[in-house]
């Protein structure tokens, strides 16, 4: 079971990292898919990161798109959030630590990317104070 937590935790951070529009950048608008993916994330991150809460701003994400766009953020979306349930269920008889060490850095990718001064997409999370 821990080879399919580290694949879970290898498509989140593959996810995590793709290149996206940074806030306040004009020149590269955010993708459906790029927006679907963040959401997922910050949906992943509400089940795993402890204390985190879904603001107003990722609540409304969706409704920029619409027709295949729309699917196209929900189908990425569907995907990134699949990758933190692997990482939420994350079983390693052996080691139970590495399991929490996954989920940590998981969470602090999160807030670093989608956090109230995220990277990437600020303001989709509100994190709990560490």
């Amino acid at each position: 079971m821990i080879r399919m937590s580290r694949t879970a935790a290898a498509m989140i951070m593959a996810c995590v990292v793709s290149p996206v529009a940074v806030a306040g950048d004009t020149a590269a608008p955010l993708t459906a898919k790029d927006a679907g993916q963040r959401y997922g994330q910050a949906l992943g991150a509400l089940e795993v990161c402890h204390g985190s809460k879904l603001t107003a701003k990722a609540d409304g994400l969706s409704q920029s798109y619409s027709g295949s766009e729309l699917e196209t953020f929900k189908a990425a979306a569907a995907g990134v959030f699949e990758a933190w349930n692997g990482v939420k269920n994350c079983v390693n008889a052996a080691d139970p630590n590495q399991c929490k060490i996954i989920m940590d850095k998981s969470c602090l990718a999160a807030e670093a990317e989608i956090g109230a001064t995220g990277k990437a997409l600020a303001g989709l999370v509100d994190f709990a104070k560490h």
